[in-house]
């Protein structure tokens, strides 16, 4: 009798221990890095600050949970992660560290600096590494950005240990640039005065910044993203981005605006050099022109007053000048002044020629050459003895030579330019003459590569609006499964069924990794005459059965009778060929929802091409002779209320196969069905 009280009241005392327990959650484990500001690192007196610090303490009050902070080298606290010693910790998301982590949503992104030698050109964004050799940090974060973000740069890429080594090849002239996070750059080059090393403007965002958990915490991972969504609801997370964060912007924005101001006064003095180098030369052959503007205008860049004595030069001899002189208003194309010369070379008075838009001269100048005169000068800057031909007032033609150059006055834009007749002497000089026509048809032609290749740039962005808004429909598949799941998730958890409940976070979390691989997949499909494709052995019988599972579960609505013969393997990408069959799929099993008995089939046969892989449908169908569209992005074969979709699947399915070297064909009639088959054979035989 003892014993059973004794027994009872342990009992009892462990239930109250028990509730207890779950009236107070345990407190989380945070573990960062010691030196990674403004993100996270300790103060003068060894108390952790920065951005996360703060986020941490107002997730306490949001979630609940008591979290302890600890600092230490990143090293270690990787290795404490990874062994199960932290339950939280905050880094880069990258494709490698989900095999070990799961992350958050972003919460910020790291500031990347470029730092180059002091009086090297500044680049402008990634566009401006273009050609460098560029210093960057051997470690797994950035060799994931390299892969991601500056996979087109021909580099070299000088890889090294640390910031201070990046720095290092710099000044040593073995890198001409190192990119570098600027929480280690930063403190780096304020150790280094002396290596004469500079930070460029503008800073790059190339990494998310997230929180992370273990693999399958996937409760714990939830509770902190409801957190930092209340947070970004509330506006107080956007408030201490700003507090700790905003700073390296404002610095890059100051320093913009000093170059800006420091670039437009040696704009200025460049214009004004140009123009009395202009005048000076005059009178010489059009090579010894060109030379000394070049000398003047280095010379006059190391003197203001220099400057301002050829102003005043230009004033007063432009009138004068026996050589050809206009000024135009670069953006209406007005005539704002010309010279008697000028004025004699057209043969019109000065009231028909000043205030008269260039637009309006064509009885003097043809359209066309004009229009190339003015592309070349918005493209280059700058015209350099440029081949043109006028036309006189009395119709008599004159062969010139044109230079020009853009200067401002009052904030606004004009042109200065410079026209040499040179009629009489191609008329006395059978070779001058050979060499104008052949410069002439040179220009011409270089003309015409540029208008050829604007066109291309043209078609290009249309294109890559297209695959933008694709993005938005590919992805809508592994979300929907992700609710669905979700939900069968819920239920089996109310009814108490836990281990069908752990089944379904497995489904969502492949789901989820499906949702990744699409979007690194499509990322380089937007690239893909630069990245190889990624070929491998595909089981195609798990594939499809994998897809047409997810499939079901982002529809449950749809009843349909799938039936799967045996599908040999194929060579291909895995990421690119699963969206063929996730569209092809989901094509079918929509279209024949509708139907009495919905059946989708999938087989393969064989022809001299090589294995084929056909879905047949009994569903709407369509009419054939509609069907030149069909593989044009956003081009539909039903309207909108007769079934949803945005009409990008099967030109993204045509864009995969083209680039594995394969081919898609489609057979539809309306009210039968539809059949769709591919291969992903690249030889032709």
């Amino acid at each position: 009798m003892q014993k059973r009280t004794f027994l009872l009241v342990g009992v009892l005392g462990a239930s109250g221990l028990w509730r207890h327990a779950l009236a107070t959650p345990p407190r989380l484990r945070y573990g960062g890095d010691a030196a990674f500001a403004p993100f996270e690192s300790l103060d003068a007196k060894g108390q952790p600050q920065g951005f996360l610090i703060d986020l941490l303490k107002e997730l306490e009050v949001t979630t609940g949970r008591g979290i302890d902070i600890a600092l230490g080298p990143w090293s270690k606290t990787e290795a404490d992660f990874r062994a199960g010693q932290l339950d939280v910790i905050a880094m880069v998301d990258t494709s490698a560290r989900h095999e070990w982590a799961q992350f958050t949503r972003g919460i910020a992104s790291p500031a990347f600096g470029m730092y180059r030698r002091s009086g090297t050109p500044e680049p402008q964004g990634l566009r401006g590494l273009d050609g460098l050799r560029i210093a960057v940090l051997d470690t797994e974060p950035t060799r994931d950005t390299i892969a991601t973000w500056l996979s087109g740069l021909p580099g070299p890429l000088v890889r090294v240990p640390d910031a201070a080594a990046a720095l290092d090849a710099v000044a040593q002239k073995r890198a001409d640039i190192a990119l570098l996070t600027r929480a280690y750059g930063d403190p780096a080059l304020a150790a280094r005065p002396e290596a004469g090393i500079v930070l460029s403007h503008p800073n790059l965002t190339l990494q998310t910044y997230a929180l992370a958990v273990a693999p399958g915490n996937t409760e714990l991972a939830a509770e902190l993203q409801r957190g930092l969504d209340a947070l970004e609801a509330n506006g107080k997370l956007e408030a201490l981005r700003v507090r700790w964060l905003n700073s390296h912007r404002d610095v890059a924005e100051r320093k913009h605006l000093e170059q800006d101001l420091d670039s437009e006064r040696k704009w200025n003095w460049n214009l004004v050099a140009a123009s009395a180098s202009a005048l000076l030369a005059l009178g010489a052959t059009v090579v010894q022109r060109t030379r000394r503007v070049k000398l003047e205008r280095r010379r006059r860049e190391r003197a203001e007053a220099a400057l301002e004595n050829a102003q005043q030069l230009l004033d007063k001899t432009f009138e004068n000048r026996s050589v050809a002189m206009l000024i135009v208003e670069s953006g209406t194309r007005v005539v704002r002044d010309a010279n008697a010369a000028m004025r004699a070379l057209i043969g019109v008075p000065a009231e028909r020629l000043v205030g008269t838009s260039l637009n309006d001269m064509r009885q003097h100048i043809d359209a066309d050459a004009l229009r190339q005169l003015v592309d070349s000068l918005a493209a280059d800057g700058v015209l350099d003895a440029a081949p043109l031909q006028l036309k006189r007032a009395d119709g008599a033609m004159r062969d010139c030579l044109v230079s020009a150059e853009r200067f401002v006055i009052d904030e606004v834009a004009h042109v200065f330019c410079i026209i040499r007749d040179i009629t009489d002497q191609l008329a006395a000089d059978t070779a001058l003459r050979r060499s104008y026509h052949e410069m002439a048809a040179e220009l011409a032609q270089s003309r015409q590569a540029l208008q050829d290749a604007r066109v291309e740039q043209a078609q290009a962005e249309r294109s890559m609006e297209e695959y933008t808004r694709s993005i938005s429909h590919d992805l809508k598949t592994p979300i929907n499964a992700i609710h669905g799941f979700n939900g069968l998730l819920r239920q089996r958890l109310q009814a108490g069924k836990f281990e069908e409940a752990l089944g379904f976070t497995e489904r969502i979390d492949g789901a989820v990794r499906r949702m990744t691989a699409m979007i690194g997949a499509l990322s380089r499909l937007s690239q893909i005459s630069r990245h190889p494709l990624q070929r491998q052995t595909l089981d195609m019988q798990r594939m499809v059965e994998d897809t047409w599972a997810m499939l079901l579960a982002a529809h449950p609505a749809r009843k349909t009778e799938f039936r799967i013969e045996s599908l040999p393997p194929a060579h291909g990408d895995p990421e690119l060929v699963v969206q063929v069959w996730q569209n092809i799929l989901d094509n079918a099993s929509k279209y024949s929802a509708r139907v009495d008995a919905p059946t989708v089939k999938v087989d393969s046969y064989q022809d001299d091409r090589g294995v084929w892989y056909r879905v047949t449908d009994n569903g709407a169908g369509f009419d054939m002779a509609s069907a030149k569209t069909l593989f044009q992005p956003f081009q539909r074969m039903h309207t909108a209320k007769e079934f949803e979709g945005t009409g990008v699947g099967l030109s993204v399915v045509r864009r995969i196969l083209d680039h594995h070297g394969g081919e898609v064909r489609l057979r539809s009639a309306r009210g039968v069905g539809t059949v769709a088959e591919f291969t992903l054979d690249s030889a032709r035989k």
